[in-house]
């Protein structure tokens, strides 16, 4: 029999942490909410698994790899049990050394509070049945790269900009909604929906702020509404997504923490108003896997260094009138060039996890970082499962998986990816192939 369990800890880390998420150093001066791992455990007979959901950018997957087998030891759990994503908001702490080091200290104290919130919800597991329901959100989530009119692609080229000829592709719109309903205790809600949560930068400059961004105010609308119930919000495939429509009205304020409530908001009323029609999931057996997926790395060329050094430096300094770009152009470059020297002496070629879980007619689809809008929907599309969700920044997070023609057309997703033309393809292609088999089809 299916059995889950449910936990929260709140992982908010001290005033004056270093903020993660941009290429410029940020610290949080004051919290507009707090941060949380939401931990949802299953059961059936003797197999158990673990997803753990925090807010936070990412973790990079080398130190996601120890993580887990240490919190496996400890949970007495297979390490390929314990499923771990990030909601990927961009006010969150540094955890990783990218170009700002972490404080180690916050992540020894994370990881022992994952433990924690990990073993309270396999500590609560009830018997359960799943229901499924899915719905639409417009308005909310925009596809970020833009065709120019002399023909180029950039990312995000600002409000209203007269050289824009018109977006590359659609949004996602679609949203998944998942009730664990379990005897004698609080409901469990999955909501699956996919746009970047990078929205509090346009109403605070010059003043740094930690927050769960839009997946937060999900979580407090839902359970709001629906005492009792505990919610988690699972952010899909959103590497060319965000909330900026390019051709807003001018009243509009398109950005901010009031944008923030919004689009939260707008996820929830939608999960509230498909919440009564969903139905019952057949199915409750608990399985996870996981396989390694070998990706050529994009190195650049030796002569390459020289100037990628320049912008870097140049961008630390503050002296960005030194890089030949504005705006979000400033941004790609810079990216651009922290990938080359990230790389410089890297290995030819990088393993990626490619992970799924899944629970009766359920499946969470893992994957380590950014994937573009297409690929999402392709999983979704060609898996054997009725609930069918994608889970970006899980289990690792690597940067961007752009497609194909992303990679030819440029821009700043493909320009910092660390790797090669065919990834975000070769990643559709193994995680569809790992969830069939792990259906058994």
């Amino acid at each position: 029999m299916l059995s889950a369990g449910f936990a929260r800890i709140e992982i908010t880390p001290p005033l004056g942490c270093i903020i993660s998420g941009y290429y410029e150093e940020r610290r949080g001066l004051e919290k507009l909410d707090p941060l949380y791992a939401h931990a949802v455990a299953f059961a059936d007979g003797d197999t158990r698994a673990v997803l753990l959901y925090m807010d936070a950018l990412g973790i990079r997957q080398e130190l996601l790899d120890r993580m887990r087998a240490r919190l496996g030891a400890c949970l007495r759990l297979p390490a390929e049990a314990i499923f771990v994503g990030c909601s990927h908001t961009h006010t969150g702490p540094e955890i990783c050394d990218g170009m700002f080091a972490p404080d180690e200290a916050y992540n020894a104290r994370l990881e022992k509070l994952l433990e924690q919130a990990a073993q309270l919800a396999l500590d609560d597991l009830k018997p359960a049945k799943l229901l499924f329901a899915a719905g639409r959100v417009p308005g909310i989530s925009f596809n970020r790269r833009i065709r120019m009119r002399d023909g180029s692609t950039r990312t995000n080229p600002g409000y209203g900009n007269p050289d824009i000829l018109h977006p590359i592709g659609t949004a996602d719109e679609a949203l998944r909604l998942v009730r664990i309903v379990r005897e004698n205790a609080g409901e469990i809600l999955l909501v699956n929906f996919q746009v970047h949560p990078d929205t509090i930068g346009d109403c605070l400059k010059g003043a740094d702020a930690i927050s769960a961004d839009y997946p937060g105010f999900v979580v407090r609308t839902l359970e709001g509404a629906l005492p009792g119930a505990h919610a988690v919000y699972l952010n899909g495939a959103a590497g060319d997504l965000n909330h900026i429509d390019v051709n807003k009205p001018a009243w509009d304020k398109n950005g901010g923490y009031e944008h923030t409530a919004h689009m939260g908001r707008s996820i929830a009323a939608e999960a509230l108003r498909i919440y009564g029609k969903a139905r019952p999931l057949a199915g409750d057996g608990v399985r996870f896997a996981q396989r390694p997926l070998s990706v050529p790395a994009n190195k650049g060329k030796p002569e390459d260094i020289p100037l990628a050094e320049k912008y870097v430096r140049a961008h630390r300094e503050g002296r960005d009138d030194l890089i030949p770009e504005t705006g979000m152009g400033i941004t790609t470059l810079v990216a651009e060039a922290a990938r080359i020297l990230a790389l410089k002496d890297a290995p030819d070629t990088f393993t990626l996890n490619i992970s799924a879980l899944a629970v009766g007619g359920l499946c969470l689809a893992g994957i380590p970082g950014e994937a573009f809008t297409q690929i999402g929907k392709r999983i979704k599309a060609d898996s054997p499962y009725e609930a069918q969700l994608i889970v970006g920044i899980a289990n690792g997070y690597e940067g961007y998986f752009p497609t194909q023609e992303a990679f030819e057309e440029g821009g700043y997703e493909a320009r910092s990816s660390c790797f090669r033309i065919g990834v975000a393809e070769k990643i559709a292609e193994a995680e569809i192939a790992l969830i069939r088999t792990m259906k058994g089809v």
